[in-house]
């Protein structure tokens, strides 16, 4: 009686064995892509967001310099006589002081570079007039957003 001897499997065989079909690949890669369309834009979204904050310290800082100032000269400085750059900390906002007067000023924050995908919060103004605080926030110079979306915008 002989027995039966099952051979070992050749090198090709298990070569087929392993790795992906391309119908497995196919389906993979487009579950990837589906993910990545889903996540993208939140990210993108949370992005933007993280840098705002840039410009909120940025304006802030100016305003504690400009108190500072005040405190012991007749009117508001200028962005040279506080000692205060032109741009954010991070670089992602442009800070530009379009008025200063005895009673008060107003300073803007331009997005530039990536920044400038934020659409609806691309520039930020703080105004101080008297002892009146505005924020205001808007996609173009005129900051024009309603009540919500400038909260939003200024993280409120």
């Amino acid at each position: 009686m002989t027995l039966l001897r099952s051979h070992p499997p050749t090198p090709r065989r298990r070569a087929r064995a392993m790795g992906f079909s391309l119908p497995e690949l196919v389906f993979s890669l487009t579950i990837v892509g589906i993910l990545s369309s889903i996540a993208y834009p939140a990210f993108s979204s949370t992005l933007a967001s993280a840098r705002r904050s840039d410009a909120l310290v940025a304006l802030m800082s100016l305003q504690t310099q400009q108190e500072r100032y005040r405190a012991h000269h007749e009117a508001y400085g200028d962005l040279a006589q506080l000692g205060v750059a032109s741009v954010s900390p991070s670089g992602h906002y442009e800070i530009t002081l379009e008025s200063a007067s005895p009673t008060g000023y107003s300073v803007r924050a331009a997005a530039t570079g990536a920044q400038r995908n934020d659409s609806a919060c691309r520039h930020l103004r703080l105004t101080v007039d008297g002892l009146n605080l505005t924020y205001a926030s808007g996609g173009s110079e005129a900051t024009a957003n309603a009540a919500a979306l400038n909260r939003r915008c200024w993280g409120q």
